[in-house]
């Protein structure tokens, strides 16, 4: 009998299961680690703290001594330096309090008694006047330098004293008088240079005067700084005494001979070390009064038996002025007792950090057992969702629905698959959209290029008929000057209508640049109402009010923007208020709004309905189809306009009402220069004719009918005309002959305008050329001008505009 081979025991374990295992073990292990390491750091923490907190608790109280000691000096030296602004304010009360006794008599007296009496008066009440000390007086004297009252010298009375001198050989009274010659009050300040003490000028001296006016006399009275010495230490040691250094301490102020002035002892004040009972005091303060001695400031240490706080620790420092030694000192008991107190919190503080940790562990291995059983069990059941999903969708056409799965893997796995079952709706709905949007493009299109058959047909039409019409040399004159009006205005209309499409064109392609400048806006308002005033009678709606209204003053209406962008808003607005306008009126504003310029176009028209008024800013789009074929139109007109006006970084807008009218508003920041001339807009006396006569004038062009038109718009202004059809001619022509200007054109066969300006530059550098071309491209005018060229003109030439061109060469 065979027996079977083993067959390997098949894992039942789930993958949800394995995870939550796996998760919790790796969980457990790493709190426990965490904890280890943080207790390990806490207790190691404790050990150090535990260590530095003698050797910083000693440190801080050696700082705080020294900072309340150096509070102690620091108030002694400020005292010493407010010692002679404190005496000088009080001679000054002192003499002024005598000067007002000496004037009061004088104003009740006079004219009274004699003035022998009132100085008599003045004297004996001037006389007992002492200062605090009872040493200071007030003395008085004339301005001539003879005394007038001593109270400690009598025999100075009735002396001049203008050469007395002190010791110092300072002339005391003479210099007084001098400073009472120039001022009514003054100080006065000797020192004892040699620092020599005597009974008159030990210290330094300062004195108060002030003058007496009614007998040309002035008082005075003097102190010695040094007299406030023994009030500054009264008034620092009561100062010292107050500052507070903690529970026990206290400080100790010393002579430099061992007499104590101020301690905690009451009994110890006043008397010299060397009469303490307690031989170890003596001894003590010895120390302090050698350490000051020898090294001045610093630290002390020293103990005392009889004493149950141990040893002291004391910082002293000296006043050399006062030959005082202040001190003060900590126990270090106390010092060991405060560091016993912080040791046994810091020690509290790092149980209750563990203890804390401990919890944190236990609640986080809670909290990681709960989580990781519950991502299991939403993991088995997402993985149970699929599987019934997978089911179901061999034999039906569902989705999976991702709000019953937990995790956003699974939900973007389910998001996935249901977006291959939506994959095919979706391009269908593209595919839809896509048609209708090609349709609509289709139609406007085919919109597009009827409207531009008819605006391109219609003008031309009136061209061709009336040029045949125009072949019939029987006609009136008045006739034939109504068919070349209708001629010309019909191939301004095929410009404009170019000028239309090449500037859609730029601004769609990004190549339509702005040119600002200074120029007139007040100028360009005039020549836009004369020119519309044309128009409206060639239109035949002369029962039209049209209104130019600008309310800028003439300062203000220099302005600094793209004038011919400008111009081409407000005439496109114009033009179509004239086209839907029947009757009423047409004003145009502009008016300055702080920092932005608005112009408006106002019209009484057929109006514009609100769901168009959106549309009609669109390319190849008008309020209705049955306004284009009425009123045509190509749809760019508007369109342009309100690119322009963004390109000036400015913006357009419009409100209307249908049957009523429309107002479109157009808003542009303000900006002038009124450093530079502004730029003219309309021509002046300069272009008259006859200011060419004289003149020698080169045309350079391939084609005999360009030269013929020149020939005609030139001949009037008596200018001498010389043709050249090519570029040889040209240079050869320029060679011989010298030209005052040179009209050429940029494309002609073998060599164009720009090889046949670099070869009359050569040898002409200073002869004007202008080039005249038919292109109208993006950058165009930048590149001509840079090429060498002084000036350019656009086919088709308008004639005005040519003569203008030339005299601003020529002149």
């Amino acid at each position: 009998m065979k027996s079977k081979p083993l067959q390997p025991k098949q894992n039942n374990l789930s993958i949800s299961r394995a995870y939550f295992f796996l998760f919790l073990v790796l969980s457990i292990s790493f709190l426990v680690g965490i904890g280890g390491v943080w207790i390990y750091k806490e207790f190691s923490k404790f050990t150090n703290e535990s260590e530095a907190l003698r050797t910083k608790s000693i440190a801080q109280q050696k700082i705080m001594l020294i900072n309340k000691t150096e509070e102690c000096t620091n108030f002694i030296d400020y005292q010493n330096t407010q010692a002679e602004s404190r005496t000088k304010s009080r001679l000054k009360n002192f003499v002024s309090q005598a000067h007002a006794i000496a004037s009061n008599i004088y104003e009740q007296n006079k004219g009274k008694i004699s003035d022998r009496e009132i100085k008599l008066r003045i004297k004996q009440a001037i006389d007992p006047l002492r200062l605090s000390n009872e040493r200071g007086y007030v003395f008085i004297n004339t301005l001539s330098g003879v005394g007038v009252l001593y109270p400690f010298s009598k025999e100075n009375e009735g002396r001049n004293l203008i050469n007395f001198q002190d010791v110092n050989k300072n002339d005391l009274i003479k210099n007084e008088v001098n400073l009472m010659t120039y001022q009514d009050e003054a100080y006065t300040k000797y020192e004892n240079p040699q620092k020599i003490k005597n009974k008159y000028n030990a210290y330094t001296k300062v004195s108060y005067i002030k003058k007496f006016k009614p007998y040309n006399w002035y008082f005075g009275s003097y102190s010695f700084l040094d007299d406030l010495q023994e009030e500054n230490q009264k008034e620092a040691l009561s100062r010292i005494s107050q500052i507070n250094i903690g529970d026990g301490n206290y400080f100790f102020v010393y002579k430099k001979d061992g007499t104590c002035l101020l301690h905690n002892s009451k009994e110890s004040i006043g008397k010299n070390y060397r009469e303490y009972e307690n031989i170890h005091r003596r001894k003590n303060v010895e120390n302090l009064l050698e350490q000051a001695t020898n090294k001045g400031n610093g630290f002390v240490k020293y103990g005392d038996p009889s004493s149950e706080k141990g040893i002291k620790v004391s910082y002293i420092s000296t006043v050399d002025d006062w030959d005082w030694i202040i001190g003060a000192g900590v126990y270090t008991k106390d010092i060991d007792e405060s560091i016993a107190k912080a040791h046994i919190e810091l020690r509290e503080t790092v149980l209750r950090y563990i203890y804390q940790i401990i919890i944190v562990i236990g609640i986080s291995i809670l909290i990681f057992y709960f989580t990781s059983k519950f991502i299991s069990d939403k993991m088995n059941r997402n993985f149970v969702s699929f599987n019934n999903f997978f089911r179901k969708a061999s034999t039906k056409s569902i989705k999976i629905d991702p709000k019953d799965l937990y995790f956003p893997e699974f939900r973007d796995m389910s998001k996935t698959i249901n977006r291959m079952i939506d994959i095919r709706a979706q391009k269908e709905k593209e595919l839809e959209i896509a048609k209708d949007r090609a349709q609509e493009s289709d139609r406007l299109k085919s919109s597009f290029l009827a409207n531009m058959s008819h605006e391109i047909r219609t003008p031309m039409n009136a061209i061709i008929g009336f040029s045949e019409l125009l072949q019939d040399e029987s006609l009136p004159s008045e006739t034939k000057r109504q068919f070349f009006n209708h001629i010309r205005n019909s191939g301004n209309s095929l410009l404009n209508l170019i000028n239309d499409i090449i500037d859609f064109s730029k601004i769609e392609s990004g190549e339509l640049k702005i040119s600002k400048t200074i120029f007139n806006l007040n100028q360009l308002f005039d020549e836009l109402h004369q020119t519309f005033e044309k128009i409206k009678t060639g239109k035949g709606k002369d029962h039209i009010k049209l209104q130019f209204i600008i309310s800028l003053s003439d300062d203000q209406s220099i302005v600094y923007t793209d004038p011919f962008r400008l111009k081409q808003i407000i005439t496109n607005l114009v033009e179509n208020s004239l086209k839907f306008t029947e009757k009423g009126s047409i004003i145009v504003t502009c008016q300055l709004d702080e920092d932005e310029l608005i112009f408006s176009v106002k019209d009484t028209g057929i109006g514009i309905s609100e769901d168009k008024q959106s549309v009609i800013f669109n390319r190849f789009r008008q309020a209705d189809d049955s306004h284009a074929r009425k009123y045509g139109g190509t749809g760019l007109g508007l369109s342009i306009s309100k690119k322009l006006a963004k390109l000036l970084n400015g913006k357009m807008w419009l409100e209307s009402t249908v049957g009523v009218g429309s107002s479109f508003f157009i808003s542009i920041p303000y900006q002038k220069d009124k450093d530079t001339a502004p730029v003219s807009l309309v021509s002046d006396d300069s272009t008259s004719n006859n200011k060419l006569t004289g003149k020698r004038i080169l045309i350079v062009d391939d084609y005999m009918v360009n030269l013929k038109l020149l020939e005609k718009m030139l001949k009037p202004t008596g200018a001498e005309l010389i043709v050249a059809k090519n570029g040889e001619l040209a240079v050869n022509f320029c060679l011989k002959n010298n030209f005052d200007l040179i009209l050429m054109d940029l494309q002609m066969p073998n060599l164009n305008g720009y090889d046949t300006l670099k070869l009359i530059k050569e040898n002409r550098p200073n002869t004007k050329i202008i080039a005249q071309t038919a292109y109208a491209i993006a950058h165009e005018k930048e590149e001509v001008l840079k090429s060498g060229f002084d000036a350019y003109i656009v086919k088709p030439i308008i004639k005005q505009e040519l003569i203008e061109v030339i005299h601003k060469m020529i002149y």
